[in-house]
C-alpha cells in the first residue's frame, strides 16, 4: 500500500490534486495534514493559545473530512493531522512515522504569499503575483526616471 502525506489549505483544491495523485485501483493510505490559516498578532489579546490551537484542530477536521469524504468508498485510508510548528519539521516526523511516503503539497496557493517549503532544501519560491508586481514597480520606477 502507497502513502501520501498530503498538505491541504482549502479542501476543493485538495480534493482535486489528490484525484489526480490517487490510483483507484490500488488503495492508497493518506496521512491529510491540515495547515489552519494565519490569525493576525492582535488575536492573542482575546483568545489564549489554548482555544487557538483546538480552532485549529476543529478547521483542519472539518477540511480532512470533507476532502476524504469521496475517496473512502474506493477503499482507500485517511489518517488526519494538524501542522503545529515549521512545516519541515512536520515532514520529518511524519516520514519518521511513515517510512517511504511521499509528500505532496496540495495546499492552494494564496495571492502575493510565498508558500512555506515541505522538506529541507526547498526554495520558497514567490508566486507569480509577487513577481509580476516586482516587474511593475520596477517599471514604474524606470518610467518616472526617464521623465
Amino acid at each position: 500500500m502507497e502513502t501520501l502525506i498530503v498538505y491541504i489549505n482549502d479542501s476543493e483544491h485538495a480534493r482535486s490534486q489528490l484525484a489526480t495523485m490517487i490510483d483507484s485501483r490500488q488503495p492508497t493510505k493518506c496521512v491529510l495534514v491540515g495547515c489552519p490559516p494565519k490569525l493576525n498578532r492582535h488575536i492573542s489579546r482575546w483568545i489564549s493559545g489554548g482555544a487557538r490551537k483546538k480552532w485549529q484542530t476543529q478547521w483542519s477536521d472539518t477540511t480532512c473530512a470533507e476532502v476524504s469524504k469521496g475517496f473512502a468508498s474506493e477503499g482507500h485510508q485517511f489518517v488526519h493531522r494538524v501542522a503545529f510548528g515549521p512545516l519541515i519539521n512536520v515532514t520529518k516526523q511524519l516520514q519518521g512515522e511513515f517510512f517511504g511516503a511521499r509528500v505532496l503539497d496540495a495546499r492552494k496557493p494564496k495571492l502575493a504569499q510565498t508558500a512555506e517549503p515541505l522538506v529541507e532544501g526547498q526554495q520558497a519560491r514567490p508566486d507569480l503575483a509577487s513577481t509580476a508586481m516586482g516587474v511593475a514597480a520596477t517599471t514604474a520606477i524606470f518610467a518616472l526616471a526617464v521623465d
